[in-house]
């Protein structure tokens, strides 16, 4: 019989307040079933997780972010009304790039601490990637007590991100990245209620493993350590393919075919065994969807790569500011870190008359360069919608930054 009591360290707190912060239903022998209250400890750890970015990105995060980023350097031949508004913009751009920076090293921050977690769950089940331990331990229930927190603080993590997309301005590939959570929060819940957990923390670890190294790579960019900056986005494509194209279709390809041979089809509450045809073809498909996902985001990432090399430039594929040129590759609000040097730093290979970088002209006239120098490298005629011959674009205008 699954008791609803916990840890005895939070045996002061009243029951009500308890199950927000402990998990609950312990069988002794750090060992926990499942049941409605671990709902709560999820909205409870979405609700921590909203406070611990904001603490963390505004009062460490953005910190460092001011102190390693470079200052932009002011052109010499600016003067009076022109030096002061080239002034405004660096401060502009250099904010933009430290609140970039604090998102992005809290997204690494938060993936690199649940990749280990997952490598240290699995290094505790003895050959964990074989079919016998994937689904011959099926139903995998009750669960260690890292394994049920590593779980439900995922599920508050999602339910977090869809508050966060909601909040913050909304973007191009809003509803793409609205589905892509909850497709992940339907999987997280199923693969939970139905005591798939040991399949479900090999997907979060294969997930996780590449959301590491691409907020490195712009991590650095906005460092302006292009160098490095080159080699952690190699390390973030060669990741992508081996984890989330490979290594998600091997998953697939397990459960579709050997899921069934150890496991019979039978829907069993008492024993724990949820294991239907419907169920069965859902996770496929649902694992399915998420495949395909991560295959168009590496399409874009690939493309990307492949322009910036071959001196084409970026495209914007969802900014919606002026100021912002930005690739978003797994939904991700800044742009691909390859564009800040890959292809020995040129801004798109190319340099146009009069400091024009081949820049994107918007509807005011501005001439947006499509290289990056610490964030964003303007060129000609940036002057508030004034015509590029009475700004920058004369032959005192700026030179292309490379």
């Amino acid at each position: 019989m699954v008791t609803n009591t916990t840890m005895p360290s939070m045996s002061i707190l009243p029951t009500q307040i308890r199950r927000f912060v402990a998990l609950s239903y312990p069988v002794g022998g750090g060992l926990y079933g499942k049941g409605r209250d671990d709902v709560l400890f999820a909205i409870s750890s979405a609700v921590a997780w909203t406070i611990l970015r904001h603490v963390c990105m505004n009062h460490v995060l953005a910190p460092l972010a001011s102190a390693v980023i470079p200052e932009e350097k002011i052109p010499k031949s600016a003067k009076g009304a022109l030096l002061r508004h080239e002034q405004r913009l660096a401060a502009k751009r250099r904010g933009h790039n430290i609140v970039r920076f604090a998102e992005q090293a809290w997204g690494m921050l938060y993936c690199t601490v649940f990749f280990t977690l997952g490598v240290i769950i699995l290094r505790r089940i003895p050959n964990a990637l074989s079919p016998e331990q994937v689904w011959g331990t099926y139903p995998y229930t009750p669960l260690p007590y890292l394994t049920k927190w590593y779980y439900l603080a995922q599920l508050g993590w999602w339910f977090h991100q869809v508050y966060a997309i909601n909040t913050e301005k909304r973007r191009k590939d809003y509803w793409q990245m609205f589905g892509h959570h909850f497709l992940t929060i339907a999987l997280i819940v199923g693969s939970y209620a139905a005591n798939y957990t040991r399949v479900g923390v090999i997907v979060h670890v294969i997930m996780d493993t590449a959301d590491i190294f691409l907020p490195l790579a712009k991590v650095l960019r906005y460092m302006n350590l292009r160098k490095a900056c080159d080699l952690a986005f190699v390390a973030f494509l060669v990741t992508w393919i081996v984890t989330r194209q490979v290594g998600l279709f091997l998953v697939i390809r397990s459960a579709y075919l050997e899921a069934p041979k150890y496991i019979p089809f039978k829907w069993s509450p008492e024993e724990g065994i949820y294991f239907t045809k419907p169920i069965y073809y859902g996770f496929v498909v649902l694992l399915s969807i998420l495949l395909g996902l991560c295959t168009v985001w590496f399409y874009m990432a690939i493309m990307v790569a492949v322009r910036v090399v071959t001196g084409k430039g970026a495209e914007d594929v969802r900014s919606d500011s002026e100021e912002e040129d930005e690739i978003s590759i797994d939904g991700d609000d800044s742009d691909v870190p390859s564009v800040a040097g890959f292809g020995n730093g040129a801004a798109n290979g190319t340099k146009g008359t009069n400091g024009v970088a081949s820049g994107r002209a918007t509807p005011n006239g501005n001439g947006t360069s499509n290289g990056y120098a610490n964030g964003h490298a303007y060129t000609n005629g940036f002057a508030n919608g004034h015509s590029p011959a009475s700004s920058l674009g004369s032959a005192n205008g700026l030179k292309q930054r490379k």
